[in-house]
């Protein structure tokens, strides 16, 4: 049993610095197949959106009552419209996709069958009955009567 744990112990801190050593080898590359809009490491999209400069950034700080550097006006300033993709992604929304308008949406459900139809052809209201009849002579029976009565 003590020869199974010690075997156990090698193989598994081998496998843990065999992956460590593996994954620095893939850094700085990108993953296959990103999500639109998703980046997998913050600030490494693709640029989009409108061009700013530091002037941008100094007056926004006046409105939002904010002291900034000159550094990190120019930092701010560079890193914008990579920092801000998936935001504005979000905002101004995903790339299109055409649809044809004989395509239904994917939330549409009908429980009827087809060619069968659905409810009444009519849209009608039908009165119960109209007249509930006279209004109690007390106060008290006005009040506990039900509604159909009143």
């Amino acid at each position: 049993m003590l020869k199974s744990r010690r075997k156990f112990l090698v193989q598994a801190t081998a496998g843990v610095l065999g992956a460590a050593v593996a994954s620095r080898g893939s850094e700085g590359q990108s993953p296959v197949g990103q999500t639109p809009g998703a980046p997998p490491t913050y600030g490494t999209a693709t640029p989009v959106g409108p061009e700013v400069s530091a002037s941008t950034f100094a007056e926004a700080a006046k409105l939002a009552d904010v002291e900034m550097t000159p550094a990190d006006l120019a930092q701010a300033a560079g890193s914008w419209r990579r920092a801000m993709a998936p935001f504005h992604e979000r905002r101004t929304g995903p790339r299109k996709v055409s649809l044809e308008p004989s395509v239904s949406p994917w939330s549409r459900w009908d429980p009827v069958l087809p060619g069968t139809s659905a409810g009444p052809q009519h849209d009608r209201f039908v009165w119960s009955r109209p007249d509930p009849g006279p209004l109690p002579g007390r106060d008290e029976d006005i009040a506990f009567a039900p509604l159909t009565h009143l």
